[in-house]
């Protein structure tokens, strides 16, 4: 088969998608040689050495630049173009949407999470109209749709009409980096330069409102003055929308020493910061899916996260069962820091052991299993 797949988001920083799309590619170059993929990027080819394997072939999407930068409207204008001169057997959209007019016989596309359209109110106007919209035409014009999650299997199934043998769920895992041992050396150098407690609350992560950051930080201030030499790190790009002002919300902490909130954590620094950690919480009133946590639990770290997560851990970590509460939060939180580290060790080596039975290599042979029976 001549298979297409809009690879621009390995072209971006990189994000949650980007990493799927990449270790995916990164297997099939060494699993099967049945097909030719055709790569299609924005600007240029990424420096990876996977994508020189001879199965990939690449382009780069013709079109007037200050045009194509906008996303929606290189893919909806000149992507199909591109396409059609390939003459695919079918198109792989990664990112949500797919050129409503795809000159191919078959599309399959990534719906990773379908927030855009049940949490339409957590976003900008024109980001819903052009996400929510989009995503639910394609999704429904395609050979197949893939998610990450059952729980979004369901949503999917329930807002967009797909019936469930069209949508396949991938069960994702944590990159091998993260399956590492930490040197203290290395840990000691990133409390240095971030000004680590010796003990901290992790979050970390793109923060959105259906993550309930700020009831995170107003839990943990409820409890910072019985735990003096524990601080919060809230790490991770602010993504609220209506915009909340993190830092403002994490002053006082801040303030008094027990407070760290930092816009970006470099990559590679991405699995010192779980390491070091006390323990890892996000929780979610909306994702199926938080491969953060994964990678906190590769990390052996416990971790703290809402119902709606728990089937996507393995039933591991601690549950809280209402994110919204500021109340029931600090109780977890309190709790959490009252265990003691031979227990908190042996919980997180449960987690971790439950995180190696995991692997990319299913989920790429899956997806791309997937893709050709589509």
């Amino acid at each position: 088969m001549k298979i297409g797949i809009d690879a621009r988001c390995l072209e971006w920083d990189v994000g949650g998608v980007a990493r799927i799309l990449g270790n995916m590619l990164r297997i099939w170059s060494s699993i099967t040689d049945k097909h030719v993929f055709y790569l299609y990027f924005e600007n240029s080819v990424p420096n990876n050495d996977y994508l020189r394997s001879s199965i990939y072939r690449h382009r780069i999407i013709r079109g007037p630049q200050n045009i194509k930068k906008h996303r929606t409207l290189c893919e909806q204008l000149f992507l199909p173009f591109d396409i059609l001169q390939d003459n695919l057997d079918l198109f792989f959209a990664p990112y949500y949407t797919a050129p409503m007019y795809c000159p191919c016989p078959k599309t399959v596309v990534a719906a990773w999470d379908i927030s855009y359209t049940t949490h339409a109110s957590h976003y900008l106007f024109r980001h819903t109209l052009q996400m929510s919209l989009l995503s639910r035409i394609v999704c429904r014009r395609a050979a197949g749709v893939i998610t990450c999650s059952s729980y979004d299997g369901r949503q999917i199934e329930r807002y967009y009409g797909i019936p469930s043998n069209r949508i396949c769920v991938l069960h994702l895992a944590a990159d091998d980096k993260f399956k590492q041992s930490a040197e203290p050396c290395a840990l000691e150098a990133l409390r240095k330069k971030y000004n680590l407690p010796k003990r901290y609350l992790l979050s970390m992560g793109v923060i959105l409102n259906r993550r309930n950051v700020p009831v995170i930080i107003d839990a943990f201030r409820e409890i910072s003055r019985d735990f003096p030499d524990v601080g919060l790190v809230v790490a991770g790009r602010n993504s609220t929308s209506p915009r909340i002002d993190i830092e403002k919300c994490m002053k006082s902490l801040i303030e008094k020493g027990q407070g760290i909130c930092i816009s970006r954590v470099p990559e590679e620094e991405l699995a010192l910061f779980y390491a070091g950690a006390w323990c890892y919480i996000c929780t979610s009133t909306v994702d199926g899916e938080a491969l953060m946590l994964k990678e906190a639990m590769m990390c052996g770290k416990l971790v703290i996260t809402s119902p709606l997560l728990e089937e996507t851990i393995g039933g591991n970590g601690v549950i809280l069962n209402d994110p919204t509460s500021i109340q029931e939060t600090a109780r977890v939180l309190r709790k959490v820091l009252l265990t003691t580290e031979d227990d908190l060790q042996k919980e997180g080596r449960k987690g971790q052991k439950w995180g190696f039975s995991l692997s990319w290599e299913k989920v790429s042979r899956d997806c791309l299993k997937f893709i050709e029976q589509a």
